[in-house]
């Protein structure tokens, strides 16, 4: 008889482990409200159960009935879990708010939340709800407590039991979750819904954030021009002060309709990144190298050097004539898609790439790169990851270029078949805590470099390089036999068969742009990188 009691005891603790009214409903105005989930407001979520690899994953419930008919959100079974938003410009909002019900024991149960950035400031600052076990809790958590956090490009929420890497899973259930901003007095308005530089939008801009710093090549001498300020109150008065020279500020001044509330947004032109181009490649046989991004040898054909899993990761820029990626302020990764022509890279032995940073601070920063295979499947089998400024790996040293080339056969993993590089899909890079980086010539190679016998390239010429037209190739001691020349997606364009010691490329048609040539002559092959302006 007592088992048959406790037992009975212990299914009704069980069943009723789960909240059975709601929380009251908010009343804030719309207007002053960002919402991730709720009945109140129109919610900007898009996916309540994006695969993490979380513990609770495909068990999200965003339709939770606790007996009323009102709605909630169930995260059964969880050590994480994320959301993913349409991206928001949240950083006039003050505070995050969260109704969350829970059995836990808040002394053993670390129960944080954190809204996801991709523009300036801390990408993700998690922070303890405080709750009371077995009752709804409402929580007002404030902006200040996001250490670090403007949340001016909010896309993803994220929730987290137990810290980081946490195995303990644990039932909550939440409900109106938002964003909310005290309300604006009518006419005090002064802030901005719209910054644009050279009638491009302001990188990173968010209405709340009043500080940018946008960095220009070496070089630089043209001031860029403030071209829009766009008022959130169309009676408030702009005032545009553009920049003297670079370096040096531009300000907007806006002062609201009453003319009680002035704020000033301040754009700092500085001098940023690299004044001369990645160093050149050596001179490998075209065959042992697949190129991923690079001017140096023909690339792949690839579906997106963008793929988009932090959001817009990558601005092509050009160095010396030679394209460069530049990280986009505030994104922390970006994806290399082909995978639809996908690389059988068993052969290959080694992966290039070479990075520059102005970060003065170094400490904690690091440059990974990620070879995904497929195994004929349709997402990632296995992978492997080359982590920069860690272990034995090459070091981060800031205002100058890091030429990495590593032997992939060598690190722990590949020769044991973590990777097997026979359906190689994707490349995956992520650069935690740099701000500012720029990198190029991603390869991969069989380690094989044309001997000074086989070409002679002191004795090889180019010029002129950049051209308007054409260019002049000149080799002193041996006859070219044929060139042919190839755009940055590896098709052929041209091809001549000289036989001679010197030849005419003619560039006259072409596009502007980076092409390669490819000479054989009597004692082998090389290539060599030619620009037409």
């Amino acid at each position: 008889m007592k088992k048959i009691t406790y037992l009975f005891l212990l299914f009704a603790c069980i069943a009723y482990a789960q909240p059975t009214t709601n929380p009251a409903a908010p009343t804030n105005a719309a207007v002053d409200v960002i919402s991730v989930y709720g009945d109140t407001y129109t919610n900007i979520a898009t996916d309540y159960d994006p695969n993490w690899g979380q513990s609770g994953h495909m068990q999200v419930n965003p339709s939770f009935d606790p007996g009323t008919g009102e709605l909630i959100l169930a995260y059964p079974n969880f050590n994480y879990q994320g959301t993913s938003l349409t991206t928001a410009d949240a950083s006039q909002m003050e505070f995050l708010h969260i109704d969350i019900w829970t059995s836990a024991n808040p002394s053993a149960t670390d129960i944080q939340v954190s809204p996801i950035n991709n523009g300036s400031g801390a990408g993700e600052t998690l922070v303890s709800i405080a709750y009371t076990s077995g009752t709804w809790t409402s929580v007002d958590i404030p902006k200040s407590a996001f250490t670090g956090m403007t949340w001016d490009s909010v896309f993803q929420m994220k929730f987290a039991a137990n810290g980081p890497g946490s195995t303990v899973p644990v039932d909550i259930y939440l409900d109106n979750v938002y964003f909310w901003k005290t309300p604006t007095a009518a006419g005090s308005d002064a802030t901005l819904t719209a910054l644009e530089i050279d009638s491009a939008p302001l990188d990173g801009f968010g209405s709340g954030v009043f500080n940018y710093t946008v960095g220009l090549a070496p070089g630089t001498t043209v001031v860029p021009q403030i071209t829009t300020a766009t008022p959130s109150d169309p009676a408030a008065m702009v005032t545009i002060t553009q920049a003297p020279a670079v370096p040096g500020d531009a300000t907007v001044e806006v002062t609201s309709q009453n003319g009680t509330v002035t704020e000033t947004y301040t754009v700092s032109f500085v001098i940023s990144g690299p004044a001369t181009a990645a160093p050149s490649a050596p001179n490998r046989p075209a065959a042992d190298v697949v190129g991923i991004y690079t001017d140096w040898y023909p690339s792949i054909a690839v579906s997106t050097y963008d793929a988009g899993w932090c959001g817009a990761a990558v601005t092509e820029v050009q160095i010396d004539g030679d394209n460069t990626f530049k990280k986009n302020t505030g994104i922390p990764c970006q994806g290399i898609d082909f995978v639809t022509n996908r690389q059988n890279l068993t052969d290959f032995t080694h992966i290039h790439f070479d990075f520059y940073t102005d970060d003065t601070d170094l400490t904690g920063d690091v440059f990974n790169v990620k070879l995904v295979d497929f195994a004929g499947g349709g997402g990632e089998a296995s992978a492997l990851e080359v982590n920069i400024n860690t272990g034995t790996m090459p070091a981060i040293v800031a205002g100058t270029w890091v030429s990495v080339d590593i032997d992939i056969t060598s690190l722990g993993g590949v020769v044991a078949g973590n990777l097997e590089r026979g359906d190689v899909a994707q490349i995956g890079i992520t650069t935690a805590n740099l701000t500012n980086v720029w990198y190029d010539n991603i390869y991969l190679h069989k380690n094989t470099v044309l001997s000074v016998d086989e070409f002679n390239t002191s004795s090889f010429r180019a010029y002129p390089n950049p051209t308007n037209n054409s260019w002049n190739v000149v080799t002193d001691d041996t006859v070219i036999n044929i060139i042919q020349v190839f755009d940055i997606a590896g098709r052929q364009v041209m091809a001549i068969e000289p036989k001679a010691t010197q030849a005419t490329i003619d560039g006259t048609a072409l596009q502007s742009g980076v092409y390669f040539a490819k000479i054989s002559t009597d004692k082998g092959q090389s290539s060599v990188k030619l620009v037409k302006n």
